[in-house]
């Protein structure tokens, strides 16, 4: 797989400095020292940053051997974020900008980002530093049980 960003090489420096990547075990972590951005500040400049840093992390996890590929993946993605005066009413982990991070993992660690292949979760914590993003993708079926409802417990309405 080529994880080739679009930036120049300025940038790429600086997205090999915020990104690391590691193959643990059968699961793949990414983590980009700046904390995933709301969907509302994602403008094309913040998303080709986003992509570089994401590509340059899977460079670094490719470098250790293969990448695993899963049938159906779980994506697990925790955003860090400095607590400060703009955002402690505002943050809000369903308003971040998951689908930069969603659709470059398709295709590299599982097929695609419907149902049949990729479930998610996103959390949030506050932290003293500047922030980070990390994103574990795992085989789902370790999940299956957790995600899974029996029918029998649903009710009609």
């Amino acid at each position: 797989e080529d994880f080739e960003g679009t930036a120049g090489q300025g940038n790429d420096a600086f997205a090999a400095q915020m990104s690391s990547g590691e193959v643990c075990g059968n699961a793949v972590m990414l983590t980009i020292r700046e904390p995933l951005p709301a969907q509302k500040e994602l403008t094309a400049a913040v998303e080709e940053h986003w992509v570089d840093m994401i590509h340059t992390a899977f460079r670094k996890a490719a470098e250790q051997g293969p990448l695993p590929r899963f049938r159906k993946a779980m994506v697990e993605i925790v955003i860090a974020t400095p607590r400060g005066s703009d955002n402690t009413k505002v943050w809000d982990t369903s308003n971040r900008a998951i689908q930069v991070v969603l659709n470059n993992l398709k295709g590299v660690l599982f097929p695609d980002d419907d149902l049949e292949h990729m479930a998610f979760a996103v959390t949030g914590c506050w932290t003293a530093g500047d922030g980070y993003t990390t994103v574990r993708v795992s085989d789902f079926g370790a999940w299956r049980k957790i995600f899974h409802i029996p029918h029998e417990h649903l009710k009609s309405s």
